[in-house]
């Protein structure tokens, strides 16, 4: 027939035959290294910021700074704001309560989790559980906290604990139940423990939902304690927030806005990405 050939991948078979190209399987000459995909893209990302940058510039060409101040009026607000010491005192007050109520809701979030992929009936009874406390409103953990607790850092950190709990428990869930159960099948053929197969198998194939779980729960702490802070606490970034909007000063609050931006993009870059690069080091990607 015309255009149809021999399949060179199968010598011997002459009636073998192939009607289109063969497409090349990946194999290891296509992965990129973990240490190469480290430090790439880096050029991409300051191209993005720059992108923005530009696009806000441009927007604010058209407004007054009191709906949209440029990028100018915010940076040298920034700065200025830097100079003074009670910036970092409420940066530090807000981070505290971040990091405190991710602890609390990375801890049960994992626990929960755990139990509701590993059991059919932890699953069963605490499935609708998480998923209401996923649907009420973060405001209302916020109002409740205080109202119980007081205006103080404990109830900030237990409202934002409480609200990203389910959102790290569905994560978690949901990795368990797509873990490679032939492997779980195989650990019990080898007689492990079920506390072997848990850390052997179970969490190493975890770990990329447990880093997902750890920056969703990172975002959602933020705007908890930013609502926590705004409508009852005397510190904070949403305080700060609070006050500058009181006094319909945007470029204030594009400013105290941006300064804990800068400090999330540091806790993901010089902390939960290295962590991930060890953690996943083994983990070969095809990116180029």
């Amino acid at each position: 027939m015309s255009g149809v050939a021999d399949d060179p991948a199968a010598p011997g078979m002459p009636g073998v035959t192939t009607s289109g190209p063969v497409v090349r399987a990946a194999g290891e000459q296509d992965l990129v290294p973990q240490s190469r995909r480290s430090f790439s893209g880096v050029w991409r990302r300051v191209l993005s910021l720059a992108a923005l940058i530009l696009l806000w510039a441009v927007a604010a060409l058209f407004f007054n700074d009191s709906v949209l101040p440029g990028p100018g009026t915010v940076s040298s607000t920034l700065w200025s704001n830097l100079q003074d010491s009670e910036t970092y005192f409420h940066l530090y007050k807000t981070v505290l309560r971040v990091v405190g109520g991710m602890a609390i809701a990375v801890t049960v979030g994992l626990m929960v989790g755990l139990i509701m992929g590993l059991s059919k009936w932890g699953e069963e009874f605490l499935d609708s559980w998480v998923l209401v406390a996923f649907t009420i409103p973060s405001v209302v953990y916020g109002i409740l906290a205080i109202l119980w607790f007081g205006l103080n850092d404990a109830a900030a950190i237990i409202a934002i604990g409480v609200t990203a709990t389910p959102a790290v428990a569905i994560n978690i869930w949901q990795g368990v139940k797509a873990i490679d159960i032939s492997m779980v099948r195989m650990g019990r053929a080898f007689h492990f423990s079920r506390r072997s197969i848990l850390l052997k198998i179970v969490i190493p194939q975890l770990i990329p939902y447990i880093l997902a779980a750890l920056r969703y729960a990172l975002a959602i702490s933020w705007k908890i304690a930013t609502v926590v802070e705004l409508i009852g606490l005397s510190s904070g970034v949403g305080y700060q927030l609070s006050y500058w909007f009181g006094l319909f000063n945007m470029t204030q609050v594009l400013a105290w806005t941006i300064a804990f931006t800068i400090v999330l993009l540091l806790i993901e870059f010089i902390l939960l990405k290295p962590v991930e690069a060890w953690l996943t080091r083994w983990r070969p990607s095809l990116q180029n």
